[in-house]
């Protein structure tokens, strides 16, 4: 078992010692070939098997399969200053199948849809630090109004378990600056309020990108609306940001006129909703280029914003959510958990749990040499692992003294198929991955030959 194994099991919280140690053995095979279906990765049927077995154990439910990655994570957050919690929901087109009816051992396969919402740790910088909790559904298809059932039966819920996550991870760091920060999905008062009545000291700051006009109180006999409202305050400053690129647009840079202000949500009358105090900062393209959607970005936050440093802050921590995107690429493109045929909704759930380990290892890997370039890559590597990355990528023996952690990132890239240019910028995530991939194989080739010549 791998040192970064062990320390993601050493918390976990299953119900047999046996079963966290095969959770250790299932993380080591499988994250060797994270692309690979479940008996290519296992080889051996033995090993096949209890990876089945496992997977669909009564015993084991995928918060179990996450709980020693969860207390890892937290500890790892011991480091940081500022933590950023991002929360989201993805869709999964997973397999599931069932018996045919009046046709003996013959199934019908069909792929039904899943949702995924999970919180993940990040640093200001990018890294990611762990997975804190995730959560699996299905939707019904069946549909009531809005306000026949109450917030803690609905799919929001999710928003207020995150901010909870968060809030519970502030407590145990009061020190710390925990922040949840969710998109325009998360824009629900139930967050606002749950931060409103959460004690002080325990209460998480959040960042939430506005979806939705409200209505403001303007003074004590005039109501306005936020968007209006924050469009006539006076401009703090600009800067220049990066948007990533998507939908087949490339990246580019966009400049930003900033606004801030402190509004207050008005309650509702015979709803006894009372009213709400946030900061709101309004971030605004004016000029973007032909055929490009400015951008227009309404942050709402419990954190105090009155000058211009300040609401850049709240703006980067808030671009730091893009982060839980390329997340859920590496999940999806690199562990492939959409292929898994597991047949029913437990035993995937569990199996993905296990792959959200395995992606939160391959998405580190990429940021931390970002956040940390010149310290010695064996602090993040095995001795085995940067040696035979620095033999690969070489092709000469390695040094005595390990290279440094940006040296020995761009060397798996290359692995993967970066090329180092002098444009190319710093190596992303999916070239890291591949190079990973594809490090575990020459080391096990390595310890195979090892092996036979012994």
């Amino acid at each position: 078992m791998s040192n970064w194994v062990a320390d993601e099991i050493a918390g976990a919280r299953m119900k047999d010692q046996r079963l966290t140690k095969r959770l250790g053995h299932l993380l080591s095979q499988l994250s060797k070939d994270p692309e690979r279906s479940v008996p290519s990765a296992c080889k051996q049927w033995g090993d096949v098997l209890g990876a089945y077995r496992f997977f669909d154990n009564d015993r084991v439910g995928y918060a179990d399969v996450l709980s020693g990655h969860q207390a890892a994570t937290v500890e790892r957050m011991a480091d940081h200053r500022v933590i950023l919690v991002a929360q989201d929901t993805t869709f999964l087109s997973l397999e599931t199948s069932h018996a045919k009816a009046d046709f003996g051992t013959l199934k019908e396969v069909e792929r039904e849809e899943h949702l995924l919402h999970v919180n993940v740790a990040f640093t200001d910088q990018r890294v990611n630090l762990g997975v804190l909790s995730a959560r699996f559904w299905q939707r019904t298809g069946v549909t009531t109004h809005r306000t026949q059932r109450a917030t803690k039966d609905k799919e929001s819920q999710r928003w207020l378990d995150g901010y909870h996550s968060a809030c519970a991870v502030q407590a145990q760091y009061p020190d710390k600056w925990v922040i949840s920060i969710a998109d325009r999905e998360g824009d629900i008062r139930e967050w606002y309020e749950m931060a409103q009545e959460t004690k002080e000291s325990d209460a998480a700051s959040f960042i939430v990108r506005a979806k939705q006009e409200r209505r403001i109180e303007i003074d004590d006999d005039e109501h306005g609306y936020l968007w209006e409202w924050m469009v006539a305050r006076p401009i703090l400053g600009s800067y220049a940001i990066t948007v990533a690129a998507k939908g087949g647009k490339p990246a580019r840079s966009a400049k930003v006129n900033i606004r801030a202000s402190e509004v207050t949500l008005l309650g509702q009358t015979g709803r006894a909703l009372k009213p709400i105090t946030l900061h709101a900062v309004w971030a605004a393209e004016d000029h973007p280029p032909a055929g490009i959607a400015p951008i227009r970005w309404m942050l709402l936050t419990n954190i105090a914003v009155a000058t211009l440093d300040e609401a850049r802050a709240i703006i980067e921590w808030y671009r730091c959510r893009w982060e839980i995107e390329i997340y859920f690429r590496v999940i999806k493109n690199a562990c492939h958990i959409e292929a898994l045929r597991l047949q029913t909704a437990s035993r995937l759930y569990n199996a993905i749990a296990v792959y959200l380990i395995i992606a939160w290892r391959l998405h580190m890997l990429t940021m931390v040499a970002r956040e940390r370039p010149d310290v010695p890559c064996n602090e993040v590597l095995s001795e085995q692992e940067w040696q035979t990355i620095y033999i690969m990528h070489a092709e000469k023996p390695p040094p005595k003294k390990p290279p440094t952690l940006r040296e020995a990132t761009r060397m798996l890239a290359s692995l993967g198929g970066f090329l180092g240019r002098k444009g190319d910028g710093e190596p992303g995530t999916k070239t890291i991955w591949i190079g990973y991939t594809n490090l575990l194989g020459y080391i096990k080739a390595i310890n195979l030959v090892a092996e036979f010549k012994r």
